[in-house]
């Protein structure tokens, strides 16, 4: 059987460099590097603009439409397709070689839209960079850690691997997959020092670093900024607030709902944060022992079952239950936080935890229900008019923009000709968000945050070319993009102190989502994931959760489920101390005295867990 498996991991491995090698070329195209040398222009003093230079010098017919050169997409097909078989030919006369034998790598990511776009980024600032074409090309198939290993470990894999969080870069350490990019990043300006700190563990282990973020992952609360006008109530304090706060203002403001409707006051509060928040560890400071039974963390998981069962601003498990079956537009959510999503837009909760990457579907929404209708409303009474021919095409390339994709700038006359639409009943009809920090017991603001990061396959015969993805992940280009197009934020502070807002210019009703309480959030409240060497972070969620679903739909007690989470962590350690010689060594190290198999672990390290700063 053993001969077996073998085998057939033999002929998958196979397989996968087939497809690598011969599917993918396939594909090959070459047209997007062409667009990438005409993104550079012939302005750029390095040798990819001198090179577009001499093309148009040498090519009058191209020259005479110097739009083409600028913006190569707003050419016609014809156009545009005449002026790659020209460049083509050209390129492979002068430099001797087709433009399409340019080395490409295999990026392992989601099918996210925006990941075309940052390959077009990638292959314009690599020629600015380095001279050289370079293209890149995403593989959405290669999303499961365990084949992409092994298909890695065969010399098969991806050539830059897509990964989130301490936990999963480990895994690609431990097999000996990721590449140890500590030299050339701080050689190259990528290093750990350009990240935010909370992020440092995503990219970073014992001192060495492997990844660069992509971006950040954190939630923040959105709340409906007319729903608390309507209610009289002022809108949440900059710098954080608490849960009785948060419970106040929800309590006024699901009183005021109209009519049978029932309106919920909050939802997206999880246990796990709130936990967290108030002060609650999982682990002491050496990572030896679970230390999550505390006054503090009791405190927090009674104040979040109060939401839901005392005060009654939070869905209950059964009325979640009825809700979810509204979904959400979230695709990679949870049945849970996706009916959160949906009903926060419908405005049937006033507020919600969630991320910045909402932003897309609710202007989606935005366009659909409020802004189409009245540019549509406006243009047939132009016509009806017979006049402001105009302002008819303004508000016509507007509507086929937001069509295209929400994402996509509007000019300032197509946004002005836009917002000039609005009657006073549109504007009421939009939906209007505002951003504070998530509350918390203490009132001070605390996210647990981890970043999306690539890295770069070791054994990959492209690593020195894969390398030079990480440096421009660090670039401003790639990271003003992923501020402006709403994907989180970026990783790197110092573009983020830019500023975040685009183009595009948010949407009318959702020009918080540009709110500097993003970047603030980071700044100053973020934190990386507690983590410990002798049990494993997916371990954790595996041991942790069921427990709080039980808290949650009120089978267990607060306190109980403290005294349960903990033990169970603590035996799982136990446990794998147990078995494992270097795993006891290292916790010998850290603890300071000989492990005792007969004892329990929380007993062998008496150590009470300090207060964390500013909680």
């Amino acid at each position: 059987m053993r001969w077996v498996i073998a085998g057939l991991i033999g002929v998958w491995c196979v397989l996968t460099a087939g497809a690598y090698l011969i599917v993918l070329p396939d594909r090959r195209d070459d047209a997007d590097l062409i667009h990438a040398y005409f993104a550079v222009g012939p302005d750029d003093p390095g040798p990819a603009g001198r090179l577009v230079a001499r093309f148009l010098d040498e090519n009058r017919s191209v020259r005479a439409a110097p739009q083409d050169v600028t913006d190569f997409a707003g050419a016609d097909r014809a156009r545009r397709e005449h002026i790659e078989n020209l460049f083509r030919s050209w390129y492979q006369f002068t430099q001797g070689r087709p433009l399409s034998q340019s080395p490409r790598l295999t990026w392992s990511t989601d099918d996210n839209p925006a990941r075309r776009v940052q390959c077009g980024l990638f292959r314009a600032w690599h020629l600015r960079r380095y001279g050289e074409p370079l293209d890149i090309r995403t593989d959405p198939s290669n999303r499961d850690t365990t084949k992409t290993v092994v298909q890695c470990v065969a010399g098969a894999g991806p050539d830059i691997i897509e990964t989130y969080g301490p936990a999963q870069l480990s895994q690609f350490i431990d097999a000996g997959v990721a590449l140890d990019v500590t030299d050339r990043a701080q050689a190259a300006g990528f290093a750990v020092d350009r990240v935010f700190p909370a992020a440092v563990s995503s990219v970073a282990r014992d001192g060495r670093q492997y990844a660069f973020p992509c971006n950040v992952g954190y939630l923040v609360l959105f709340y409906h900024r007319d729903l608390f006008k309507a209610a009289g109530v002022g809108e949440p304090p900059a710098g954080g607030w608490t849960i009785e706060q948060l419970t106040a203002t929800a309590r006024r403001i699901t009183g005021n709902s109209p009519g049978d409707r029932r309106l919920i006051g909050i939802m997206g509060m999880g246990a796990w944060e709130m936990a967290l928040a108030a002060g609650g560890r999982f682990f002491n400071d050496d990572a030896t022992a679970c230390t999550y039974n505390s006054p503090r963390t009791v405190a927090a998981l009674s104040a979040y079952l109060d939401l839901m069962y005392r005060d009654r601003v939070m869905p209950t498990p059964a009325e979640l239950a009825s809700m979810a079956a509204s979904g959400g537009a979230n695709m990679n959510a949870t049945a849970e936080s996706a009916s959160a999503s949906a009903l926060f837009a419908a405005k049937a909760t006033a507020m919600v935890v969630d991320g910045r990457w909402s932003y897309v579907p609710l202007a989606a929404r935005q366009r659909d229900r409020v802004l189409k209708p009245a540019m549509e409303r406006r243009i047939a009474l132009l016509a009806q008019r017979a006049q402001g021919a105009a302002e008819a095409t303004l508000l016509r390339a507007a509507i086929d923009s937001l069509d295209r994709d929400v994402l996509v700038p509007l000019s300032d006359a197509q946004f002005a000709a836009m917002e000039s639409c609005l009657t006073g009943d549109d504007r009421r009809a939009l939906v209007q968000i505002g951003v504070a920090h998530v509350p918390s017991l203490t009132g001070t603001p605390f996210y647990e945050s981890a970043a999306r990061v690539a890295i770069v396959n070791r054994a990959s015969p492209r690593a020195d070319l894969a390398v030079r993805f990480l440096e421009f992940l660090a670039s401003p280009e790639y990271n003003r993009q992923i501020n402006y197009t709403f994907d989180s934020i970026s990783g790197v502070p110092a573009v983020c102190a830019e500023g975040i807002a685009g183009p595009p210019r948010a949407l009318p009703g959702l020009e918080a989502f540009d709110s500097p309480t993003f970047v603030e959030a980071m700044e100053k409240y973020a934190h990386p994931w507690e983590l410990s060497p002798f049990i494993g972070r997916a371990r954790l969620g595996q041991l942790v959760g069921p427990v709080l679903e039980q808290l949650t739909s009120r089978a267990i007690g607060p306190a109980e489920a403290a005294r349960v989470i903990e033990d169970r962590i603590n035996d799982q350690m136990h446990a794998n101390l147990v078995r494992d010689e270097d795993l006891r060594r290292e916790w010998e190290r850290r603890a300071g005295s000989t492990f005792d198999p007969a004892r329990p672990l929380r007993e062998q390290v008496e150590v009470p867990p300090p207060a964390r700063s500013g909680s």
